[in-house]
């Protein structure tokens, strides 16, 4: 069957699904907030971080009709600093989980195609970068090269390759050993026919749908870097960035004086989490149909 053919029956079939629709609706808002982000801002200068001349006037104003979300503590507008970190959440995210993804699927992939030493040293790196923390190596990357956008993709993808290389191994271990795959390999045709044809057919599938589910951790994950101060500079548009800026610069006060400057920054990254999430759980029932009784149990 076709990938597109494949992937517009699942589509079809839990549309059907109300979790499916607001997964996909809240997801939709959110890639075209990202989009036209810069186009609806109010301030979209103040929402890059630039600092407005009348900062000392527009400090810590809580939200209003002017300020929809309030300001922060340099008197920028946070409706459009949020509104503008949208976009640097979804390019955090897409981002680590397609790069990963295509890494992980080829090591993976890789290491049960070849046999011998080839399949035991890709299992050792394997389980050697699971164990890394993707915290140390963004402190590791921030110590030596500085901060930035790459920083935060790079620490991630280090670490994170190394899971869908092992949920390759796996789906491709079983499919390797099917009977058209070896009298493949025995009318002589070569690896580099085989395994995209055969093996990363096969599972690619069940990759998509791991990587749909993973959306939303990616970006928590990215937001914790950044709020510990690992990744992105202060004043750079993105929620971990702002929920940083208002914990160093307010403290505890943040919390009891100045709320909006971490309620609003937090309510998007729960809310697109939850997106991408009731997105993927409906997709992952269909590849294992025993997920279904555990919704049948909440609902």
């Amino acid at each position: 069957m076709l990938l597109p053919t494949y992937y517009s029956r699942i589509i079809y079939r839990n549309l059907k699904k109300t979790r499916f629709k607001i997964g996909v609706g809240i997801s939709t808002i959110i890639v075209v907030l990202a989009i036209i982000a810069p186009l609806i801002a109010p301030y979209p200068d103040e929402g890059y971080g630039y600092i407005p001349a009348d900062a000392g006037e527009r400090k810590l104003v809580p939200p209003s009709i002017e300020h929809i979300f309030g300001t922060d503590a340099l008197g920028r507008d946070l409706f459009s600093r949020v509104i503008i970190g949208t976009r640097t959440a979804v390019i955090q995210a897409v981002s680590v989980i397609f790069i990963s993804l295509i890494i992980g699927m080829l090591i993976g992939v890789c290491a049960a195609y070849f046999k011998g030493i080839i399949e035991i040293t890709l299992n050792y790196f394997i389980e050697l970068f699971m164990a890394i923390p993707s915290i140390v190596i963004a402190l590791f990357l921030r110590l030596t090269i500085g901060q930035g956008l790459h920083v935060v993709i790079a620490s991630l993808v280090i670490t994170w390759w190394a899971w869908y290389a092992r949920i390759s191994y796996v789906y491709a271990k079983s499919v390797v050993e099917l009977e058209y795959v070896v009298l493949a390999k025995l009318s002589g045709l070569s690896a580099l026919k085989i395994i995209p044809r055969h093996v990363i057919r096969n599972i690619f599938q069940a990759l998509t749908v791991q990587a749909i589910s993973d959306l939303g951790s990616a970006l928590l994950e990215a937001s914790a870097i950044n709020f510990m101060g690992l990744g992105l500079p202060s004043g750079f548009p993105e929620w971990g960035v702002i929920l940083y800026e208002a914990i160093t610069e307010r403290g505890i006060e943040a919390f009891l004086r100045s709320p909006w400057l971490v309620v609003f920054p937090g309510i998007l990254i729960l809310v697109t989490t939850l997106g991408f999430s009731l997105v993927a759980d409906p997709l992952r029932e269909d590849l294992d149909p025993r997920l279904r009784r555990r919704w049948k149990l909440w609902f």
